[in-house]
């Protein structure tokens, strides 16, 4: 009796995997928040209920792009660039209007942050640059008509990006366009040498920003606590606190004011000082594995288009997991990049779960073609 394909193993880990990170980061998050929430809102438990309204409307919207047609999001590419650009546009606008300096990473509306803008803009290109590939696949190793039009485009909004100024975004932006590129077979050499001239571009910009080049030399000169080193110094004591299990679930002494940001760039640490090097070794071997599974299910995927989307989300989550923790373990200057699932992030949180919902309804319509081919064979 004929039956139907059922979905892959990698699919069943790759969900799996996913709710153990999505529940873990609450347990996690509830612990490492308390402290800093009731010193700002005067209630331990505000930055939790906060992410867990977050956490509701991202699985709404995962739902909502599972039964969307993904090709529709091809469509409808520049419109949807066109947004983000305008958002972006508003907000540099309002920047250097008004004078003010500081920074403006968020698009806001009376005053009120409504979200971060990288991560809008993440959304956009990623969505982009795969509705790109798959139409130019031909022509993509030609400099002037393959890849120099969507790198302008790309470019343009990671620019306006790094002015907010939000450059550890930016060039993580970069980073996972530049890949995508790669693997859809652009040219190594022309990346290459548009990469060494952003990169030259960049460290101008890095070294001639007072703050970002006091962390570049704080991470050369790691002995030298009096120079923006305290972060990384008390991240590191939380973490070899913890030793191999832990000092156990709630007993951090670094989330309580020593260790800033403990609930969002550190908040790695938390885990490894209140769960250890055992929990935080599991934590990285889970998103590894969400990559590996997320590549996989890509590989039986026939449509370019939807291929390059489920590998950019795969690399998108991964990358920032392992910045994060690198950065909290000393192996680089902090970024301020949060831990995908983990982290107090209601911005990256909405926009993960709404590219894996995009990536959930790819593969739906793949195991789909599967079937009605599998039909087809049997009638035969």
């Amino acid at each position: 009796m004929y039956r139907k394909p059922e979905y892959p193993v990698s699919f069943k880990i790759f969900a799996i995997t996913l709710l153990l990170l999505i529940l873990g980061g609450m347990l996690i998050l509830f612990s490492a928040s308390t402290r800093v929430a009731f010193n700002i809102d005067g209630n331990a438990n505000s930055f939790f209920e906060s992410h867990v309204k977050y956490l509701i409307l991202s699985v709404l919207v995962c739902a909502v792009f599972y039964l969307i047609d993904y090709q529709t999001l091809k469509k409808s590419t520049w419109l949807l660039l066109l947004f983000t650009f305008t958002l972006l546009l508003i907000t540099l606008i309002r920047k250097f209007s008004s004078g003010n300096h500081a920074a403006v990473r968020w698009f806001a509306i009376g005053g009120r942050n409504l979200f971060q803008l990288a991560e809008l803009v993440k959304f956009a290109l990623i969505i982009y640059v795969s509705a790109y590939i798959a139409n130019h696949r031909d022509t993509l190793g030609n400099f002037r008509k393959g890849l120099l039009p969507v790198l302008i485009i790309s470019l343009l909004m990671i620019g306006m990006i790094a002015l907010t100024p939000d450059f550890s975004s930016a060039f993580s932006l970069f980073l996972i366009i530049a890949i995508m590129l790669y693997i859809a077979g652009a040219s190594p050499a022309q990346l290459g040498i548009v990469s060494a001239v952003l990169m030259l571009a960049g460290s101008a910009y890095v070294w001639f920003s007072p703050y970002r080049r006091a962390r570049i030399i704080a991470f050369m000169n790691p002995e030298d606590i009096s120079n923006g080193n305290y972060q990384i110094r008390q991240s590191l004591i939380s973490l070899s606190g913890g030793g191999f299990f832990g000092r156990g679930f709630g007993n951090s002494t670094g989330k309580n004011l020593f260790l800033p940001e403990a609930h969002t760039d550190f908040i790695f640490s938390i885990a490894g000082e209140e769960l250890g090097f055992l929990t935080t070794f599991l934590i990285l071997v889970a998103f590894i594995v969400l990559f590996i599974s997320m590549l996989r299910l890509a590989k039986q995927v026939e449509d370019p288009f939807g291929k390059s989307l489920i590998f950019a989300t795969a690399f998108s989550i991964t990358y920032y997991a392992l910045i994060n923790a690198a950065v909290c373990v000393g192996l680089g200057p902090v970024t301020g990049l949060p831990m995908p699932f983990i982290s107090k992030s209601g911005s990256q949180l909405l926009i993960n779960l709404a590219l894996i919902g995009i990536c959930l309804n790819i593969v739906k319509q793949s195991q789909h073609k599967l079937q009605k081919q599998a039909e087809y064979l049997h009638e035969l």
